[in-house]
């Protein structure tokens, strides 16, 4: 709940809070509460063959929402973030104003999106935005534009205003932008053990907690848990011998990506040889630069799942 200090004080921006820096608000509107999630997935109303149906995003989600200016239509306020968007370049993916957003049920299909959202304070206030996704003089519009590899997504959902209340007279807006987010891999080793049964089960086990720096074949000290975990595997198992196996995305030269992946596999077989005690005789680097992708490469996050190492038994 609200702190009775907040509630009871004039209307003001919520302290900490403003614009995202990609759309401002409506000139005059309130910001009264606002979220952010680094990465996470948002839902937003995209159209279909005319018809609205809801999908799934992903990205770095920010949340903000405003109380507009006392007698502000919520056609006036919808328009103007429309034309807003498609200045700067946007993609308008859905757009209904009130009587066809009732006649395609959109409010309906929405009306969890701000229960879903992180805020930094919440009430029923926020939860309720559109209680029983039946609020009146209801407004939606979702847009996107390519940035980089990716889309930047906008969804601005209105709610009229109510006649009491300490929003009484201010259009309410649920606005959220969901940007890029690049997830970094590498952040979790895996065990001995999840290695041994890994090379007993399928032969082999894509590891991402070794790395290196870009366009580099040393070693950083952040690979010591995983290059620790490898070992105990081998040592486990001391008839098995394996390949070491470096993939790379593909960026760059072909050619350049067999010698930098052959030399990040040798700069494994060597430390595992000479810091943890793992026979060479028993290990054989091979590099094979984007040749076997686990995922795609039209992505950074999908380029990220490319670069591993991988150990083989042979």
């Amino acid at each position: 709940m609200l702190p009775a200090a907040f509630a009871a004080a004039p209307l003001a921006d919520r302290p900490g809070g403003t614009d995202h820096p990609l759309i401002s608000r409506y000139a005059g509107s309130i910001l009264y509460t606002y979220g952010a999630n680094t990465q996470g997935t948002a839902q937003l109303v995209d159209s279909e063959k005319g018809e609205p149906v809801v999908r799934a995003v992903e990205g770095k989600l920010s949340n903000r929402l405003y109380w507009g200016p006392k007698e502000a239509s919520a056609l006036a306020i919808h328009r103007n973030y429309q034309q807003a968007l498609k200045a700067a370049g946007f993609e308008i993916m859905f757009s209904c104003e009130t009587v066809q957003c009732e006649k395609l049920k959109v409010q309906r299909k929405m009306s969890d999106f701000p229960r879903e959202a992180r805020w930094i304070e919440s009430d029923s206030l926020v939860t309720g935005t559109f209680n029983s996704g039946n609020q009146p003089d209801f407004h939606y519009l979702s847009a996107r534009k390519q940035t980089g590899s990716g889309f930047t997504y906008v969804q601005v959902a209105l709610a009229g205003a109510k006649a009491e209340g300490l929003s009484a007279g201010r259009v309410r807006q649920f606005v959220q932008i969901v940007e890029p987010a690049q997830t970094e891999m590498g952040k979790v080793t895996v065990d001995a053990k999840a290695i041994g049964a890994g090379l007993q089960r399928d032969g082999k086990i894509a590891l991402y907690g070794v790395h290196f720096d870009t366009n580099k074949a040393v070693l950083k000290e952040a690979s010591a848990a995983q290059l620790q975990s490898m070992a105990d595997a081998l040592k486990a198992q001391p008839a098995m011998k394996v390949l070491i196996v470096g993939h790379t995305d593909n960026q760059g030269d072909i050619d350049a990506n067999l010698a930098l992946s052959q030399k990040r596999a040798q700069a494994v077989v060597e430390a595992l040889s000479s810091k943890y005690g793992i026979s060479p005789s028993r290990m054989s680097a091979r590099g094979v630069a984007s040749f076997a992708p686990v995922s795609t490469n039209t992505s950074e996050e999908g380029r990220a799942k490319n670069r591993r190492v991988e150990l083989v038994v042979r």
